[in-house]
């Protein structure tokens, strides 16, 4: 039987298979391929946790709004004792997964002075408790932590802030992306990672340089407002020190640049 020379060519091909040259060829175009989706991949993860975020706070949007309906009031910021109280509020209308951001990230020096074996935590969302508020504090909060009253000598409480407090609810921040938080009594028995209390606000805290709003997504945090609506925007628009900013933060809808 006589084999034409291009069909013999064509089965010696077949037949020695790949070399290390093309072996390695199609390696690269491979790990070429992968380097131009893997940007596209984490874009998709990294909206996919900030729709989750979106999702949880729009339902603490609906357990703040049980609260206030029932109490006709906002829960207070913390406990006479200095824990964290805005939280536990709302945990009967909702649940302890959806009061974490699900954006990762280490555990900060000051949270593990406390809670040393937590190397990583889910980012604890903040509460609006002071309002736009850095010097001269003002008569009435601001925020929607309430005020402390004393009631005798060393003696006192919180008042929390009526719902008719808020004059544009639509325009008034309530919860959002912050990972700030007031250390808590060491004094306490049993502390857990929702004893401090987590605050968001228009500024970066000194000494320690905490921003009062964080840039989990993309540069960016999600704020729930008063009305239930969650908006997204960068960090740098949230610390934004100009009036129309500053008035989101605060319950009566106005900048008082007196006491920032």
């Amino acid at each position: 039987m006589v084999v034409d020379r291009h069909d013999a060519w064509a089965m010696s091909l077949r037949l020695r298979g790949f070399t290390l040259v093309e072996l390695l060829v199609v390696l690269a175009i491979i790990a070429l391929l992968a380097s131009l989706l893997l940007p596209s991949l984490q874009a998709a993860q990294s909206k996919a946790r900030r729709i989750h975020c979106t999702s949880n706070l729009r339902q603490l949007g609906v357990a703040l709004d049980v609260y206030v309906d029932e109490n006709k009031c906002y829960p207070p910021a913390m406990t006479t004792s200095g824990l964290g109280n805005w939280q536990r509020a709302l945990w009967p209308a909702s649940t302890d997964r959806v009061l974490y951001c699900p954006q990762l990230m280490p555990a900060s020096d000051q949270f593990q002075q406390y809670f040393p074996t937590n190397q990583l935590i889910f980012p604890h969302y903040g509460y609006n408790a002071s309002g736009a508020v850095r010097i001269n504090p003002p008569p009435q909060n601001p925020g929607l932590g309430g005020n402390f009253v004393w009631t005798g000598p060393g003696v006192g409480n919180y008042v929390a802030a009526a719902d008719n407090w808020v004059r544009v609810p639509c325009q008034m921040i309530a919860i959002g992306d912050g990972m700030t938080f007031l250390p808590p009594p060491l004094t306490s028995a049993t502390l857990t990672p929702a004893d401090p209390l987590y605050n968001i606000f228009p500024f970066i805290m000194n000494p320690q340089g905490y921003p009062g709003a964080n840039k989990n997504h993309a540069n960016g945090a999600n704020m729930l407002f008063c009305d239930a609506h969650v908006q997204y925007a960068r960090q740098s628009n949230w610390l934004n020190p100009g009036d129309e900013n500053k008035r989101l933060w605060n319950a009566d809808n106005q900048s008082h640049p007196e006491f920032q």
